[in-house]
């Protein structure tokens, strides 16, 4: 099959089409917090700011599951307290990770990781036992959004920007991620925030909190906003 060869355009307008006037949308995902990290995110989308929509809003973090449109009558939020639940029951260990190749799919660019212990794909294995992922990807490859392309693009220069940044991103240090965020956004807003719901905490059982004890609560409580990249930034990726 024939490469792209240039970008498709995202557009940020209201899809009533795909979320049917459902409000939110649920996703697993790991924040990324690490100072080295945040910095050269940051710089990366200055970097490809030419080509990308103003605005993301999205915090920098990985996405582990897409749980799919929360819909009452799918009973999805149910359907969530049970994969809270079958993590618990899991032996979880924080996830370390490594930087790779910086790449880009035809919407948008990214930043690739590498999971040498394969804990990434355990999680995902976990949380599929419960229910199954909304569209999930043929391979699924662990990354970074760095934003959306606003118009159609030739693909060459944004791949000579992106090899430009390519070796100070392989000499980012190795990425620990100690959290699990469950979280929402809002289906009319393409950029907007990541909203968490409930965190597991990824260390051996003795010493995490439990996330089923909890639950309800965090069902019916107010929304949290990610703190990721300090009180400096209002960036981030999704």
């Amino acid at each position: 099959m024939d490469q792209p060869n240039q970008t498709l355009a995202v557009s940020l307008d209201d899809c009533p089409q795909w979320h049917g006037g459902i409000e939110h949308y649920a996703v697993w995902c790991l924040p990324v917090e690490d100072p080295a990290w945040i910095t050269f995110i940051h710089r990366a989308q200055s970097a490809l700011s030419p080509w990308l929509h103003p605005s993301y809003q999205r915090q920098p973090h990985i996405t582990l599951f897409a749980a799919g449109l929360v819909d009452k009558k799918s009973n999805l939020e149910a359907m969530l307290a049970a994969q809270i639940q079958s993590l618990e029951l899991y032996s979880l260990s924080p996830v370390l990770l490594t930087p790779s190749a910086l790449s880009t799919f035809s919407t948008a660019p990214w930043l690739g990781l590498t999971d040498p212990n394969g804990q990434l794909n355990r999680l995902r294995s976990r949380l599929s036992q419960v229910f199954c992922e909304d569209s999930p990807p043929a391979r699924y490859q662990p990354h970074i959004t760095l934003g959306f392309y606003r118009e159609t693009y030739p693909l060459a220069p944004i791949h000579t920007a992106l090899n430009q940044l390519s070796s100070d991103a392989l000499r980012l240090p190795p990425l620990r991620l100690d959290r699990l965020h469950l979280c929402y956004y809002r289906t009319r807003e393409v950029q907007g925030r990541l909203w968490i719901k409930k965190t597991v905490i990824l260390a051996d059982r003795a010493e995490a909190p439990s996330a089923g004890a909890q639950l309800q609560q965090s069902f019916r409580g107010t929304r949290q906003v990610f703190q990721l990249a300090g009180q400096q930034a209002d960036k981030g990726t999704g």
